[in-house]
């Protein structure tokens, strides 16, 4: 029954949908009109995406290229499609068997799928993990908790010996590459990890396809890299003819296998007594097999430009990855559809006569999922340009899932996002924290300096990173009439028109030197870094308070260092989350002197005085 209804389904989808004859409203006007985003070519912009999978590199994924390119010509836009040569290693198979005297049992990693939708059932992405370690291992199996590094060191507090284990860990937490290498740094051989129903499953709901939870089977694939861009080519972009370093150079890959499960496998492994309480040893033993091809892949980016008059203009960047472990409905379809959506309204307004001040890019993404490998090699290959030019970026990644708005942004944007959440009568979040790590703004941030903002409409569901991830779960629970796809297209329409004109300041000194009072004031450093750190921060944070400096937006960059392979030193993700002063952290942490990284965050501090001193 179920491969019936998948060849059915094949056979009725295959012609592409075309748009809806509607126009859009703005014939004359010479400004976008936010009023003009339509929830019906939303709808079917998301449907024309999630036609196949769109894993990186795949051959289906050239569809939704092609797509996206021919949506950025009929909307009258520039287009350039670059592509990167990386280094994406593909899983041509992965296996589990359950030891149990003498017995070897294979489990089933596969997920099943419904009826009601189709998607769900054909051309599913095998369940993996990106850049994770080939091999082939056996061992015991320990409950290693969230994989936290206390809860392996509470397994050698009760007396298990983690060495020569298999850990099998519970989503949620922790970013999964950093569970993966805390599970090798405790000297597991392999790593399981599965997605808890407590978390997003039954516990919540009723799960699919009679709710829009995470069905027993459901398997949380995703990307165990921890680092950001294509592992062989550190600071530079993955061009054909890049340099690229050996793979045992290459840092940030984990160097055990490990695998993502269900539910359904991990209540066989945690046995008759279900899930213990606390990190503990479990019963079974288990042996895993991981298969790779290390081939390198091309990933392309497809970006489309409204050009302004002056060809030395300034850039404002807006961009959503295009890249899926599956249909990825929700992640990213959403994102993306709304980028598409809002060049389709940008287009009819310059075409109608309008034209930006500040040049307009719209990006679509390769290779998010496997590090932000694809806005990675962009800003590496574009860091002069950026740095010289661009005044802000707008990351648009899971941005209707719901109700709920929520957003996040450096302190030179703060008061763009205000405005168009006052526009569209939202009530803006109180604090407007800077955007933590796992999408494509953090090259934009970390490598060139450059101000970003990451917004959304969000909700509940069980359906990330897994084949369930379909326009079903999208169309029958979280916006079946695409309201908050067309809000999200609306407020990406009205910052990106703002950005767009010279008059818009983006100004973040004052936040980012406030912010940096207040984190530093944290470092447990000796006393007379400590003052001089202190004083450094205390006369930037008075003339920002005055400041009226050109280009405030670049403030940033004083903080990039020259070698093209560092990032800021003021600020930078980890995992999912991010840290203060990295640099002078990592010394600490590492019982090192901090005075060298220290005394380069006060050179860059005092810098960013003297040019504001200079600005009054």
């Amino acid at each position: 029954m179920l491969l019936a209804a998948a060849l059915l389904y094949l056979q009725e989808t295959i012609p592409d949908p075309p748009l809806p004859t509607e126009t859009l409203q703005n014939t004359s006007s010479v400004v976008p009109l936010p009023e003009d985003v339509s929830p019906v070519r939303l709808r079917n912009t998301l449907r024309n995406l999630c036609r196949e999978p769109r894993l990186a590199g795949s051959k289906e994924s050239k569809l939704a290229i092609d797509y996206v390119t021919t949506v950025f010509q009929e909307a009258g836009l520039r287009v350039e499609r670059q592509r990167y040569l990386c280094y994406l290693p593909r899983q041509i198979d992965a296996s589990l068997w359950l030891l149990d005297q003498g017995e070897r049992q294979q489990l089933d990693l596969e997920e099943r799928g419904y009826p009601e939708d189709p998607d769900s059932i054909r051309n599913q992405v095998a369940p993996m993990h990106g850049l994770t370690q080939p091999g082939h291992v056996r061992g015991r199996v320990v409950f290693a908790g969230r994989g936290l590094v206390s809860d392996f060191e509470e397994l050698r507090k009760s007396g298990v010996n983690p060495a020569g284990t298999i850990a099998l860990i519970r989503y949620g937490g922790l970013y999964r590459g950093l569970k993966v290498k805390n599970a090798a740094d405790a000297g597991c051989v392999g790593a399981l990890l599965y997605t808890d129903s407590d978390d997003d499953g039954k516990a919540k709901g009723e799960v699919l396809p009679n709710g829009p939870w995470r069905p027993h089977d459901g398997i949380q694939r995703g990307s165990v890299f921890n680092g950001n861009g294509d592992a062989l080519t550190p600071g530079v972009a993955a061009l054909a003819d890049a340099e690229r370093i050996s793979l045992n150079a290459a840092t940030g890959l984990v160097t055990i296998p490990s695998i993502p499960i269900s539910m359904v496998n991990a209540t066989l492994l945690f046995g008759t007594d279900g899930r213990p309480e606390r990190p503990g040893q479990l019963a079974s033993r288990i042996e895993m097999q991981v298969e790779q091809d290390p081939a390198p892949v091309w990933i392309e980016n497809v970006i489309g430009w409204i050009d302004a008059e002056d060809p030395d203009a300034e850039w404002v960047v807006a961009g959503a990855h295009r890249d899926a472990w599956g249909f990825g409905a929700v992640d990213n379809g959403t994102g993306t559809a709304v980028l598409l959506e809002t060049a389709r309204v940008l287009g009819a307004a310059a075409a109608a006569g309008w034209r930006p001040q500040r040049s307009i890019a719209l990006a679509t993404w390769d290779g998010e999922e496997w590090g932000l490998v694809g806005s990675n090699e962009w800003v590496e290959q574009h860091r002069d340009d950026l740095m010289a030019r661009a005044v802000a970026y707008l990351n648009m990644d899971v941005v209707a899932s719901g109700p709920n708005f929520g957003a996040s942004c450096t302190p030179g944007l703060v008061a763009v996002l205000n405005q168009a959440c006052a526009d569209e009568q939202i009530e803006a979040p109180a604090n407007l924290g800077v955007p933590g790590g796992g999408s494509d703004h953090v090259p934009f941030l970390e490598i060139a300096g450059v101000e970003v903002s990451s917004f959304g409409f969000h909700g509940g569901s069980g359906a990330y990173h897994s084949a369930y991830d379909t326009p079903y779960l999208i169309e029958k629970y979280l916006d079946p009439e695409f309201q908050h796809h067309a809000a999200a297209g609306r407020m990406l329409v009205r910052m990106l028109t703002n950005l767009a004109s010279k008059s818009t300041r983006v100004d973040g000194i004052r936040g980012w030197a406030n912010r940096a009072g207040q984190e530093a004031s944290k470092l447990e450093l000796p006393a007379d870094l400590a003052r001089r750190l202190a004083a450094a921060i205390q006369e930037l944070e008075a003339l920002a308070a005055t400041t009226t400096a050109d280009h405030p937006h670049r403030f940033l960059r004083l903080f990039i260092p020259a070698a093209r392979s560092e990032r800021l030193i003021l600020w930078r993700t980890a995992g999912y989350g991010a840290a203060w002063f990295p640099e002078i952290k990592n010394a600490l942490a590492a019982g090192k002197n901090p005075a060298a990284a220290t005394s380069s965050v006060i050179r860059a501090l005092n810098r960013g005085a003297a040019l504001l001193r200079g600005s009054q």
